[in-house]
């Protein structure tokens, strides 16, 4: 998936959902629906999931006669679950699968982003309908160069 300038948000969105898609097995192998989605779900859920959102964005010009911009998004990925050790597990499983999703990695990446950087990961304890939820708020950097 290339990235295009003008749906560049959506698109590293996506790219991530993708990704942990892929590589993550959903642990409720009986779930007909998604594990991982790009917003907070607005119905009954069954846990665990994991839910991807752009949370910031900063760009630079690379020059003043330059129409290629430096650009920072800021990704906000949350991992929920019924416990604990699922929550650990699954926090594990989306670093180990986003560390490696940089341009260069391997010879079908496109996207050509790089600067992997998890700057947070605060867990938070929820109680939802009388069920406890586990999660953990990571807070992702990916840099990207747009045309």
């Amino acid at each position: 998936m290339v990235i295009n300038s003008a749906t560049f948000i959506s698109d590293i969105v996506l790219f991530i959902r993708e990704k942990l898609r892929t590589d993550i097995t959903d642990p409720l192998s009986s779930r007909t629906g998604k594990f991982v989605m790009t917003s907070y779900p607005k119905r009954v859920t069954e846990y665990p999931i994991i839910t991807v959102k752009a949370t910031g964005i900063d760009t630079l010009k690379l020059g003043m006669q330059s129409e290629l911009s430096w650009t920072t998004v800021d990704l906000e990925i949350r991992v929920w679950a019924k416990n604990a050790k699922q929550s650990d597990t699954l926090t594990a499983n989306v670093i180990n699968s986003l560390r490696q999703a940089q341009f260069g990695t391997d010879s079908t990446t496109d996207e050509e982003m790089f600067g992997f950087n998890l700057s947070s990961a605060v867990p938070v304890v929820e109680e939802l309908n009388d069920t406890t939820i586990h999660s953990k708020v990571m807070t992702f950097t990916y840099k990207n160069i747009l045309n």
